[in-house]
């Protein structure tokens, strides 16, 4: 890799230590990840703009996280990977080139630790997410999902939480994997620690990913971005159980607003973790009901297999 590139994934990974808001959303867009860098470690005669930007995170942190971003990278067994890689994921945005409202499903860049990649164009990638608090009912139909488009020759990916993401990776592990987990925290912080185990042997078999640089705890925001992030990389979502209000329901949201498709496993009219997805199905028109693998790969538009 050249120089140039190399300048370019440290000054993205740099900033990805910084919360997003809108000030150095606009700055990325106008300058790039190497220039807005070089700006917000430049000595200023006013620091308002700076610090409006940097969101509590001081230039001597910046400029340390810029200094020991390569070595910590290295040290979680990880690859830093970049929009400019020709293994970025395609479908994932690109934070420096989109308008703000579309950022929250963006990443500047990637951390990736396993024996796979992201999933290129093409591959066909399907989330199957949902409740943290699943019913059996919800397992079952979970664990069907992940081991019937695994042996069909799609790729899983879901979160990294208990519940239905747990549920969708062993479904895909118990025929070989491969299988993507997305993490809201850094690689060496994995979240939540009691899957640790589990998303070990999905780094053996497929790929954990994550927008967040090492060190970084799962935060609120964090899990929000990285549901958003899940959409990104994927094909198609499936949605097993959410609870009215459920975050979960971010997925659907943002699969619709990518033009990915939007799907819901129905659940029982009287069970609390079946009520926001059944509601999702009457306000959305665009999300498809789906029972199984079948229905799933039937949906999926150009990518029957």
């Amino acid at each position: 890799m050249s120089t140039d590139l190399e300048t370019v994934r440290t000054a993205r990974a740099a900033l990805a230590l910084l919360p997003r808001n809108r000030d150095l959303h606009e700055l990325l867009v106008t300058l790039g990840p190497v220039d807005a860098l070089a700006w917000l470690l430049a000595p200023h005669p006013s620091e308002d703009d700076r610090e409006q930007m940097l969101c509590g995170v001081t230039v001597a942190e910046l400029r340390e996280h810029a200094a020991s971003i390569g070595e910590r990278t290295g040290s979680v067994g990880a690859r830093l990977l970049i929009p400019e890689d020709p293994d970025w994921p395609a479908r994932l945005d690109d934070l420096t080139r989109v308008a703000y409202a579309a950022a929250p499903s963006c990443a500047l860049c990637l951390w990736a630790r396993g024996h796979t990649d992201p999933g290129p164009a093409g591959t066909g990638v399907i989330a199957v997410t949902g409740s943290r608090a699943a019913t059996g009912y919800g397992a079952v139909a979970a664990t069907g999902l992940g081991h019937d488009l695994t042996a069909r020759g799609w790729r899983v990916a879901t979160g990294s939480g208990f519940g239905i993401d747990s549920a969708a990776l062993r479904g895909a592990l118990a025929v070989g994997g491969p299988a993507t987990a997305v993490v809201p925290a850094g690689l060496d912080r994995l979240h939540p620690a009691g899957n640790t185990q589990l998303l070990e042997q999905v780094a053996d078999h497929g790929m954990l990913i994550t927008a967040e640089p090492p060190g970084s705890l799962a935060t609120s925001r964090r899990s929000a971005a990285a549901y958003r992030q899940l959409a990104g990389v994927t094909d198609g979502v499936v949605v097993v159980e959410a609870a009215r209000g459920s975050a979960t329901l971010t997925v659907l949201t943002e699969a619709i607003a990518r033009g990915r498709t939007a799907m819901v496993v129905p659940g029982p009219v009287t069970a609390a973790t079946s009520a926001g997805t059944l509601q999702f199905l009457r306000d959305h028109r665009q999300a498809r009901l789906v029972r199984d693998a079948a229905d799933v790969i039937a949906d999926m538009p150009d990518l029957h297999r």
